[in-house]
């Protein structure tokens, strides 16, 4: 169920009311002012540390705007009770499900009708997919669609031995799920081996569908690439290939 492989050549904001962050973002689409029409919303979930990253903001406002993408940062939204963001001892926590499904509910509102993608970078990842695996009737209610923007999966700490439960949240997702992982070659999560090899394993053990998009000297922290000119691209450019195979992969539910 693995798709083919396609190869690229190539200080975080204050949370604040999600609504506001959602209006500022949706105005900031484009630098003349003028917005794309909405082709499909994104529930970004960040990392660990509960911030997502500064480049990885300016994407958002500006290639995927530009795009059409509307993007809600679950990091502008302030916790409700009994949400968090995150809870990282475990990546299923309650408190983590809770804060992606009031965003969802959030985006929901303000995009009637519109498709509602889930994205994630490192742990916010495991986090999706645990959601995606145990509230699959939350997410259908919300228009949620059974499918995952990975941007950079952490498949093993940095230096350290394979960890089962990292592995376990991709294998646990049903066939129903579809997952799209954007990967680079440099990212330091990939293990010991280097490249896409051992992700490369594990896609073939999943029971969802997967595509793989491979981006060469790509690290962890996407859409982040160094050593641009090994691979005659610039960082630009990298922007938009990432970003044309998101709306790419979120389009092809409209089918």
């Amino acid at each position: 169920r693995q798709r083919a492989v396609e190869r690229i050549s190539t200080e975080p904001a204050s949370a604040v009311e999600c609504e506001d962050a959602a209006r500022l973002s949706k105005r900031a689409r484009t630098a003349e002012q003028t917005e794309a029409p909405t082709r499909g919303v994104i529930i970004f979930a960040p990392g660990a540390g509960g911030a997502t990253a500064q480049k990885m903001r300016v994407f958002h406002d500006q290639a995927l705007s530009s795009l059409g993408v509307r993007v809600f940062r679950c990091d502008d939204c302030a916790l409700g009770a009994g949400e968090a963001r995150w809870v990282t001892q475990s990546a299923q926590n309650a408190k983590n499900a809770a804060h992606v499904l009031a965003v969802a509910k959030l985006a929901a509102e303000q995009e009637p009708g519109a498709k509602i993608f889930l994205a994630g970078a490192s742990f916010g990842n495991r986090v999706l997919a645990e959601l995606l695996r145990s509230h699959p009737d939350q997410l259908r209610a919300l228009n949620v669609q059974s499918a995952l923007i990975s941007c950079g999966y952490p498949l093993r700490k940095k230096d350290a031995a394979a960890d089962p439960k990292r592995v376990a949240h991709l294998l646990h997702l049903p066939a129903t799920v579809r997952v799209l992982f954007l990967q680079g070659t440099l990212d330091e999560f990939n293990g010991p081996r280097g490249g896409l090899v051992e992700l490369q394993e594990v896609l073939q053990q999943m029971q969802a569908t997967t595509e793989l998009v491979e981006v060469p000297n790509g690290e962890h922290t996407l859409p982040t690439a160094k050593r641009l000119k090994e691979v005659g691209k610039t960082q630009k450019e990298i922007d938009a290939l990432i970003a044309e195979s998101m709306t790419r992969f979120m389009s092809s539910f409209d089918a």
